[in-house]
Formats: structure tokens, sequence, C-alpha cells
């Protein structure tokens, strides 16, 4: 009877650390979007009801960016997957236009056991752990230029003889002014743009493709034991250039918080955008651990 209750016990505990939730967001105004989790965008075209499952984490820094850019973006720190039990599921929040402008509100909570396949209507995504690039936008400009003067005049004479008599008649037509127009569209194609940066120890250096990096990610995971993984992680970043956000994605799949930290106090020097470090503050689960590597990267004098 015991065995039976222990293998219950486990068999529930397995089940509840493979839930994930789902982040569904929906504009009341039908207004285009992105959505950025963790400084990640998670979809490549923008969409007015979108849903973003397999999220491992509590909690994500969320930014909403418009298409139209006349619209303000909308920041929200720290919005929360998990409901005050720490239960996971799917979280609906609704964009709202209120007297300051589009908001981004709590709209309702599905428990994990409950959630359905969202409609036809709803664009469903999996958490997208790598950097898409930057938003791109079609740009039409049209010039016209008019060229304005007198015209061409035109000028018709016509004489006639009657009985000895000369009669003559003179016929001016101006063609009036000339207006030329030209037409120029310039169109920039939608795509992720790496842009180079100098490295002083290794010259021209660009940020580790997707592929790439999934790759390393496979090679990482498909290590038993935590020492291989740190070692190879070691080892990618050392031979690549990886920004904050992919050196948070490899220090989230360690299973120490030990290990986590000595990863990104190893990565730090060797990352390609220091100043959006603090990403990778969201990997660590006690305020300590966060607390020593900022005071790693004080040392620095940054």
């Amino acid at each position: 009877m015991r065995k039976v209750t222990l293998l219950a016990i486990l068999l529930v505990s397995i089940f509840t650390s493979a839930q994930e939730s789902r982040l569904t967001i929906f504009s009341e105004n039908g207004d285009a979007f992105y959505v950025i989790l963790n400084g990640i965008r998670q979809n490549e075209e923008p969409a007015v009801n979108l849903a973003v499952d397999y999220l491992i984490n509590d909690y994500y820094d969320t930014k909403i960016i418009f298409a139209d850019e006349s619209i303000p973006q909308i920041e929200k720190r720290s919005l929360m997957v998990v409901d005050v039990d720490g239960r996971r599921g799917e979280f609906t929040y609704k964009i709202k236009e209120t007297r300051r402008g589009k908001k981004l509100r709590f709209f309702s909570f599905t428990p994990f056991q409950a959630i359905l396949p969202p409609p036809s209507n709803v664009t469903l995504i999996h958490y997208n752990p790598n950097p898409l690039g930057p938003i791109q936008t079609v740009t039409q400009t049209t010039t016209t230029t008019t060229t304005t003067g007198p015209g061409e005049n035109i000028n018709v004479d016509i004489g006639i003889n009657s009985g000895g008599t000369n009669v003559g008649v003179g016929i001016n037509v101006n063609t009036g002014n000339t207006t030329t127009t030209t037409t120029t569209t310039t169109q920039t194609v939608s795509g992720a743009i790496v842009e180079p940066v100098i490295l002083e120890d290794t010259g021209e250096c660009f940020v580790m493709s997707d592929a790439d990096f999934n790759q390393a990610m496979v090679t990482i995971n498909n290590k038993s034991f935590e020492d291989s993984k740190l070692a190879i992680a070691k080892q990618v970043i050392k031979g690549n250039c990886v920004t904050a956000a992919q050196i948070a994605i490899i220090a989230s799949n360690f299973t120490f918080e030990e290990t986590k930290l000595e990863f990104a106090k190893y990565a730090y020097t060797l990352c390609f955008n220091p100043e959006n470090y603090w990403k990778v503050n969201n990997v660590f689960e006690f305020e300590s651990s966060i607390d020593e590597l900022n005071e790693y990267i004080e040392s620095f004098g940054h």
C-alpha cells in the first residue's frame, strides 16, 4: 500500500512539473500588435489575437508593440503566468482603451487541466527563445515635381486676298503650364538584421545565428551531467558572439543555482550586448544570486 502511495505522489509530482502556461492577448479594438517576452519578439507578423504556449517561467517582462507606429507601446514588468497559488494554466489579457491610452488588463484564467485548443481566429505560437530581429516596415515615398511657366506659344497666320484687299488673321495658342509627377517607392523587406560588432580580441563578430544556436542547445541538453553541460556551454560562448538573451536561455537549462551563477559570471565578459545583461537575472530563483552577479559585474567598473 505504501508503494502505491509513493508511486501516486511521484506521478503527481512529475505531472505538476511538466505543466506549462499559455499567455493569450487580444485587442478589443482590433489593433494588430507584436508581443515581446523578456526582450524577445514572439510573432513574425502582427496579430490581433495571439496565444503563446510552453511558458515555463512564473513571470515575463512583456512589451506590446503595435503595427500602427502612432500607437504608444505598452510595457508590463513581471507579467504573471501563474496564479497566487502557483498554479499554471491559460492567462488571458486584454488590450483595453482607457482615458490614459491603451492598457494591458487581466481578463481570465483557465487551469492547466482545462485548457482547450484555441479558436481558429487566434494565432497560436510556441514560446520563441531566439531573437527574430528588429521589426521592419514598408515605406512608400511619393515625390511630385511641378514645373510652371508660360508654356509653348503657337502662332498661326492666315492671309486672304479679296478684290485687291488683303485681310490678315493671326491666332496665338498657349499650351499652358507643364506638370511632371515622379513616384518613388522604397520597400524594406521584413527579417532579422544582424549588425557586426568589433571585439578587441576576435575582430569582426556577428551574433550567433538561430540555426547554430539551436544546434548548440541540442548538444548541451543531450548531456546528462551538469558539469558536462557547463563545459560545452562555455565552449559555445567562447567561440561565438552571443547576446544576453541567448546567455539567459543557456543558463535556464542548468538545474542548480550555483551552476547558473558560475555560467552567468563566465559569460559576462564575452557578451555581445552587456548593456542588456539584466535579462540574465530572470533565470535565478534567489535574490542572493542576482546580488552576487551584480557585484561581479560592478567589479569591472561598468
